[in-house]
């Protein structure tokens, strides 16, 4: 009986003990505004705001943003984003904090950050919502909220110094726009850098607004003439972001390469004397190019310029074989829309199936002996009811010099039995593509990730700004 007793005085104080557990428990409600007023606290407390070093993408470059939470529910955000007249250098817009399935931090209006975000066709991987991770001493960590699945961009707030604002560097972004001003599906800035006290040449690719590099080769040589001339050239293939600091372009991952003997490292780029001086990209229009001249540490002077020379794409050479084709798809005018889609070939050919391109192509088993196909010549093969018809035009014989192929077409067409009417189509299409009087084209390799293999050039009319594909 007395253990009996015992029993339920243990189970009574067990019992009441835990009801003054369960007393204890803060309702949700109460947590989650405490949450949400401790980050807030977090958030306004350096005196200076916060640096962030934003990088979207693993693959992108870093943005420089200055991030200042407010009292009464705004941000200031400065950053070194070009546009919108300058709006996104210096913003100040609401954010709010959130509890769901855990703290979320959200910049309400558009500003840089939403920018960032509808870049390539909002595909870029830029966010402006995030998930609060921890305090990691006295900076915060967050997480993308829209990252894909298998993503996780982790970004980091760090106190700002007093002066942390004298490191914009503003001025080189708005100047390498400059640089962009092919309206292309294929072809995207492109910059020759030249060492002059090393009197070599790199090339590379720049994507201005994901900010990163993609670095092609290396020639001996400061002038593309020299380069292509000498031909002492290496491929590098190098990939990197980039930011701006204080006067300098920043390179994320510094190129590093061996040529003649010597080892060249560049990690970043001071730029101080901008003008619009360089030659002109196409010699019928002669409109200056930008020019940005400064230095590499260990290297000495440097000068940027814009330019549509590519090493590969000196490859584009006469090919006996057969001609270079590609799907009249890939045939694009100024403002990057195909014209077999809107444009001369849509309205004229509809029925057109590949664009063709004849460079140095020795027809030696013609359909018609009396009638082979001119080595150089470009045209079309379209469905027909009597099956499929292939149209060219003459152009004058030529050689690739540096990367540029001449295409002045003549009056000659092929074959003989081709229609008034042919003739005068395929004469629309061609002086669309390559100008009334023809002109000078570049050509650039293309390459497709999935088909390293396959061998494309790009043609491109930097007069008219027209291009298309060619596989070889």
């Amino acid at each position: 009986m007395t253990k009996n007793i015992l029993f339920y005085v243990f189970l009574f104080f067990l019992i009441s003990s835990c009801d003054n557990g369960l007393d204890k428990i803060t309702p949700p409600a109460e947590r989650s505004a405490e949450a949400i007023s401790n980050l807030r606290d977090d958030l306004e407390e350096p005196a200076n705001g916060w640096v962030l070093n934003y990088q979207p993408t693993p693959e992108s470059g870093i943005f420089y943003l200055l991030l200042k939470f407010n009292d009464d529910g705004t941000v200031r955000i400065q950053s070194d984003v070009p546009g919108d007249e300058d709006y996104f250098y210096d913003q100040t817009i609401p954010y709010r904090i959130d509890t769901r399935l855990s703290l979320e931090l959200i910049f309400e209006t558009y500003a840089v950050l939403h920018y960032l975000f509808e870049q390539n066709a909002s595909t870029f991987g830029a966010e402006f919502e995030f998930y609060y991770l921890e305090k990691d001493g006295d900076n915060l960590m967050f997480a993308s909220k829209s990252d894909n699945l298998g993503e996780n961009t982790v970004i980091t707030l760090e106190p700002a110094s007093a002066d942390a604002a004298d490191v914009f560097s503003r001025e080189l972004p708005e100047n390498l726009f400059a640089y962009d001003t092919i309206s292309s599906l294929f072809v995207g800035p492109m910059q020759h850098i030249s060492l002059t006290e090393e009197n070599l040449s790199i090339f590379w690719s720049i994507n201005l607004d994901e900010r990163n590099i993609s670095v092609s080769s290396v020639g001996e040589g400061l002038s593309v003439s020299e380069v292509a001339t000498i031909n002492n050239t290496k491929i590098l293939n190098h990939q990197t972001g980039y930011g701006f600091s204080d006067g300098k372009l920043v390179l994320s991952d510094p190129l590093n390469f061996s040529f003649g003997g010597e080892n060249i490292t560049i990690s970043e780029m001071s730029l101080n004397s901008y003008s619009e001086t360089g030659p002109p990209m196409c010699t019928d229009n002669p409109i200056a190019t930008p020019v940005y001249s400064g230095s590499v540490s260990g290297l000495g002077n440097t000068i940027m310029y814009k330019t549509l020379f590519d090493v590969k794409g000196m490859d584009f050479q006469p090919q006996s074989e057969s001609p270079y084709s590609i799907n009249v798809f890939y045939v694009a005018d100024s403002t990057g829309i195909s014209i077999s889609q809107r444009g001369s070939i849509e309205e004229l050919f509809p029925t057109a199936n590949w664009f063709l391109f004849n460079y140095g192509f020795d027809d030696d088993n013609p359909s018609d002996p009396l009638d082979p196909q001119p080595a150089y010549a470009v045209g079309l093969e379209r469905s027909t009811d009597a099956g499929d018809r292939t149209i060219l035009r003459e152009f004058v014989p030529t050689i690739t010099v540096n990367n540029t192929v001449s295409v002045v077409p003549t009056d000659n067409y092929w074959p003989n039995d081709i229609t008034a009417e042919e003739i005068s189509n395929l004469e629309i299409v061609v002086d669309e593509i390559f100008g009334d009087d023809g002109g000078i084209i570049h050509a650039l390799n293309y390459t497709i990730e999935s088909q390293p293999d396959l061998t494309i050039f790009t043609l491109y009319n930097a007069c008219n700004n027209y291009e298309f594909l060619l596989v070889q």
